[in-house]
């Protein structure tokens, strides 16, 4: 269990941090399964990457957002799988 501050934050519990590998500066993301369920998940720094690589060859690429947004998640679902 852990408490929300009045700046609604909380403290990650040592066993989740040790479980996922969370140190100081790491980014993590909060994102709803299938379920409905909210999770916590580390950010790849990989996945950032090549994220920003995506965002950056779009106009070389010449594709739409909404196909970034597909590639994006694809991502998301294989590096989470």
């Amino acid at each position: 269990m852990v408490v929300v501050t009045r700046k609604y934050q909380i403290t990650i519990p040592k066993e989740v941090r040790e479980a996922l590998k969370i140190k100081i500066g790491d980014q993590i993301e909060i994102v709803r399964n299938k379920k409905g369920e909210f999770v916590i998940k580390k950010i790849d720094r990989n996945k950032e990457k090549y994220i920003k690589a995506l965002n950056d060859a779009v106009g070389i690429l010449r594709i739409t957002q909404e196909d970034v947004e597909r590639i994006k998640k694809a991502i998301g679902e294989s590096m989470h799988a």
